[in-house]
């Protein structure tokens, strides 16, 4: 039985902008609006569960578990919304089935727990109308193969695969696949589809930075660069753009105003 006390302040967590960053097709996911509005609906079931629930052990199945990282790596607004749902910060633990053949058993063993308390409290099947291959639990595949994991399974239904698969069914990549379909990129890839660089990417298709590059296109900063382009720094910049401070600068309320007003503006899904 679904409580709609509980269930309002999920109900109303607004998480479009969440759903626009898995939809984008370099930096999330890419995935369709009919998906992402799938997820969306599966994932609130289980922040509701999570707070039914606090003290069970049970894991999501795939698509919900990706939904609920592009939450989290929003940090601020992430935080927020735990406060306002659970009055306490929600984590995440990723390494369950990771550390050895106790853990893999015990990751399915959660999340089998997840399946039967879904099916308690919304009376509605799981894995209704996915195919075996689809349901996911994050990790390895169960031997009845129905039981999904985190990744892509192979076609003889006993592998699975974390990131993208080749054509013969047989390799996994985690990042962009070349052509032959042999070699996978953790970020963007050169022109020749042999160099895979983790930032941007200067105009000879040859170098790669991590941040932003200076005027001349030689230089990458890690952070905020000063007004001459010479001076890199992580963090926040003080007013004399001499200074870089490594987390909050004592400003004033104008400056806090600005930060504020950057950092809480979030995309939206484009209007019909």
């Amino acid at each position: 039985m679904i409580s709609a006390e509980s269930f309002k302040a999920i109900a109303d967590l607004d998480l479009e902008p969440i759903k626009v960053k898995l939809m984008h097709e370099e930096s999330g996911e890419g995935w369709s609006l009919e998906k992402v509005n799938a997820v969306e609906f599966e994932y609130r079931r289980f922040l509701y569960l999570m707070k039914t629930f606090p003290n069970e052990q049970t894991a999501p199945l795939m698509d919900v578990d990706i939904f609920w990282h592009y939450h989290i790596l929003d940090t601020m607004k992430y935080f927020i919304d735990c406060e306002n749902v659970f009055g306490y910060y929600l984590h995440h633990f990723p390494y369950i089935g990771l550390r050895g053949e106790d853990d893999e058993a015990a990751h399915e063993r959660v999340g089998n727990r997840m399946k039967e308390l879904y099916e308690e409290t919304f009376g509605e099947a799981y894995l209704r109308g996915a195919e075996p291959a689809d349901a996911a639990y994050s990790g390895r595949v169960a031997a009845d193969a129905q039981t999904a994991y985190s990744g892509r399974v192979a076609a003889d239904a006993k592998t699975a695969y974390s990131g993208r698969v080749a054509a013969d069914a047989k390799t996994a990549y985690s990042g962009r696949v070349s052509a032959d379909a042999k070699t996978a990129y953790s970020g963007r890839v050169a022109v020749d589809a042999k160099t895979a660089y983790s930032g941007r990417v200067a105009a000879d298709a040859k170098t790669a930075y991590s941040g932003r590059v200076a005027a001349n296109t030689q230089t990458a900063y890690s952070g905020r660069v000063a007004a001459e382009t010479q001076t890199a720094y992580s963090g926040r910049v003080a007013v004399a753009a001499q200074t870089a401070y490594s987390g909050r600068v004592g400003s004033s309320e104008t400056q806090a105003a600005a930060v504020s007003k950057f950092y809480g503006e979030r995309p939206r899904l484009a209007s019909a």
